[in-house]
């Protein structure tokens, strides 16, 4: 019985050590080789996520399995994990919508108002549902202010 089970040990350690490692692409596309060259008979070319069987490293190229052929890809271009999913702001491009924790842009709108010292509140009450009253703000322009009141301004003191 001991014999028997140390058996199955070997073996099962054995059947480990030959089992298939899987590569990814990582690039949006690999070309396979027929040798580690770029100047090699090109075999194929596998798209990003694409699984590859682990066959061998050397130097900077790995030789894998694609498609029941036997051939090698540049190393930089697979990895041991799929490649993540692309982040996108935009709906149905390859994606999911932008979460909650990408970083976004703000908007022209924004950055003048945050420029300008006003606070998230008051953008807000400047903006009527995202939508500026550039009437107002044309207003806002036409006023002419002399020199001798912005002087009066900086020198009175802050409240």
């Amino acid at each position: 019985m001991k014999t028997f089970i140390n058996s199955l040990i070997l073996l099962l350690a054995t059947a480990s050590a030959f089992a298939a490692e899987t590569v990814y692409v990582q690039s949006s596309k690999a070309k396979i080789f027929a040798n580690p060259s770029f100047q090699a008979q090109l075999l194929g070319t596998a798209i990003k996520g694409e699984s590859l069987t682990l066959l061998e490293t050397a130097d900077q190229w790995t030789k894998v399995g694609f498609q029941n052929h036997i051939g090698w890809v540049p190393s930089l271009l697979v990895g041991s994990k799929p490649p993540q999913d692309k982040i996108t702001v935009i709906k149905g491009q390859n994606g999911p919508a932008q979460t909650d924790d990408a970083r976004r842009r703000a908007s022209a709108s924004s950055s003048a108002a945050a420029a300008r010292g006003l606070r998230q509140d008051e953008r807000a009450r400047a903006s009527e549902q995202g939508q500026t009253n550039y009437p107002a703000v044309e207003k806002m322009e036409t006023n002419k202010v002399n020199e001798k009141d912005v002087d009066t301004f900086m020198q009175a003191p802050a409240k």
